[in-house]
């Protein structure tokens, strides 16, 4: 577990067990229909040193949108399409998605034993991924907003978080900065008040003040890197 995690009370609890993979566990970008063998024994390596099994993982396709999936047993070292989010309420099943500069949204809701993980680019906090997630973990499995404890990991932080005039409409102004041509977007204070607005306790929101295009030993960035193939590290969280 990357040792800033710790600082969320919300999680730290004996109940789940979560986390976030780092540049030097090597990619862990997984992509249909074509898997990268690499990468698959990356996860392998990685997963065995945390004793976690590879087949009680379930992992989301990812296609920059807002649907969510409930998952259980039958999903086991499944990939899951056309969603970028998953929840469950099952021990032993362990969530995850891949980011290179996204950001990984952890849910945790200990009064009805309930986890969440959704990989949102700007176009899923544009979108409002988190309320897909939230209302779904409602609907579900009867979660109140008021009980759940939300963790954003290292992502590309505004510092580095440039866009172009083509996309400005789409962000709300209170979160754009500008000098000179430079456009910058804060995309977590943005996420953080749309927590709040779905009743989520401030005091249940925590946040990494690392930025994945910063640190270049710790993280993949697509942004600074430019990769031919992509490169990413793995969120994940379950109930233990």
């Amino acid at each position: 577990m990357n040792k800033n995690f710790l600082k969320h009370m919300g999680f730290q609890s004996n109940k789940i067990k979560w986390g976030l993979s780092e540049k030097s566990d090597g990619a862990m970008n997984i992509r249909l229909p074509i898997l990268d063998e690499q990468c698959l024994q990356n996860r392998r390596i990685y997963f065995s040193k945390l004793g976690i099994d590879t087949n009680n993982i379930v992992s989301a396709n990812l296609i920059h949108e807002t649907n969510i999936a409930a998952v259980d047993e039958k999903d086991k070292g499944q990939i899951i399409l056309n969603t970028d989010g998953l929840i469950t309420d099952k021990q032993n099943i362990f969530l995850t998605v891949t980011v290179g500069d996204c950001l990984p949204i952890y849910f945790f809701d200990e009064r009805k034993m309930v986890i969440g993980l959704a990989h949102a680019g700007w176009r899923g906090v544009v979108k409002n991924i988190s309320a897909s997630l939230v209302n779904k973990m409602t609907a579900e499995f009867g979660s109140s907003p008021a009980d759940i404890s939300v963790y954003v990991g290292p992502h590309l932080q505004k510092c580095h978080f440039e866009i172009k005039d083509d996309i400005v409409s789409q962000f709300d102004n209170n979160f754009i900065s500008q000098e000179d041509s430079i456009i910058k977007v804060d995309l977590l204070s943005m996420l953080k008040q749309q927590l709040s607005s779905l009743g989520i306790r401030p005091e249940n929101i925590s946040s990494s003040d690392e930025c994945t295009y910063c640190n270049t030993e710790k993280y993949f960035s697509y942004r600074r890197d430019k990769p031919d193939k992509v490169q990413s590290m793995i969120a994940y969280i379950g109930i233990i």
